[in-house]
């Protein structure tokens, strides 16, 4: 029998998070209406904003359309919000909570959300984390600049040891921390230039601590690292090269497949396995249409062990919905 199968990546705004982006004044904020918003973004240049991809009665057909069971929704930490000033960040947080909890109850268990944090009040927002693991949300998203250094890692301490505490898994994702100095691309760069340079960059760095620092700190701490960590599985002959040999792979170290075709997949399973790679999509960034057929291609095995078995590893903790 088929077990549930689980997309650890996505990202849906709660009407309640778009209008509470609406009423502010500077980035990261939404303006337009209807067919004619936009986002502007302090770390980015901005762009479009559909409504309707934050439908979500959309995203339950689109879950279908893709034999997906269930998806596990975060914030969108290239905004920004965990990393402004604390009187900022807690209404977004607080809209963008609220809001897919309410998404989550009402989607027969389809919708589950990882929670966001503060990183700018005293405990890096950690009593709020606490709270909002005890409402059910199955575990923490951080921006990875967050946790690229040594510094980071200390300042994010206080959330790391509620979530650990916890048993709930940690989700990182390109995005600024409230020490990142905003830089938006040059206007003249393509619009590719953000995704494929400076997001990679951001997944590598917080990739490459955790692995030094990070891991050894929280031994039973499950963590996910989006984008295939910034294509970490094709610099393992970096390490050997630069420290003489390359670590184990913690098992508790998972990467999801958002935006991987066939070749990255293939390099990332010769590296470390199928038992660490987990399905991750980035709707409504990216289609899941290609990537799901390029798994189906890759055989039953790596389908099950990718889509089914490590997303359960990766959330196999006593919490409920959402």
């Amino acid at each position: 029998m088929r077990k549930t199968r689980v997309d650890l990546h996505q990202h849906l705004w709660p009407d309640s998070f778009i209008s509470a982006l609406a009423a502010r004044d500077r980035p990261p904020r939404v303006y337009g209406a209807g067919d004619g918003m936009r986002l502007e973004l302090g770390f980015e240049p901005g762009g479009p904003l559909s409504a309707a991809a934050h439908d979500p009665d959309r995203r339950i057909a689109i879950l279908d359309a893709g034999g997906i069971d269930g998806a596990v929704i975060s914030i969108s930490t290239p905004l920004g919000v965990e990393s402004l000033p604390e009187d900022e960040a807690r209404p977004l947080l607080d809209a963008y909570h609220d809001g897919i909890a309410e998404i989550a109850a009402g989607s027969g268990g389809r919708i589950r959300a990882f929670a966001a944090a503060c990183l700018a009040a005293p405990d890096a927002g950690a009593a709020d984390v606490a709270r909002r693991l005890g409402e059910g949300f199955v575990g923490l998203s951080l921006p990875s600049e967050a946790l690229a250094t040594p510094s980071g890692l200390d300042r994010c301490a206080p959330v790391l040891e509620a979530l650990e505490q916890a048993g709930c898994p940690l989700f990182v994702h390109p995005g600024p921390a409230p020490w990142t100095r905003p830089d938006p691309a040059d206007v003249r760069l393509p619009a590719w230039w953000t995704p494929l340079a400076q997001y990679p960059a951001w997944s590598l760095r917080a990739f490459a601590t955790w692995r030094a620092l990070g891991a050894a700190a929280y031994p039973t701490l499950r963590v996910v690292f989006a984008i295939m960590a910034g294509g970490a599985p094709f610099l393992e002959g970096r390490w050997r090269t630069f420290a003489g040999t390359a670590p184990a792979i913690d098992p508790n170290i998972f990467l999801d497949t958002a935006s991987c075709q066939r070749l990255d997949l293939e390099l990332a399973l010769a590296a470390y396995g199928a038992e660490q790679i987990v399905l991750g999509t980035d709707v409504p960034v990216i289609d899941p249409a290609p990537l799901l057929r390029t798994l189906d291609g890759l055989g039953p095995f790596v389908g099950r062990a990718v889509a089914e078995q490590n997303p359960e590893r990766v959330l196999n903790h006593p919490g409920g919905a959402p």
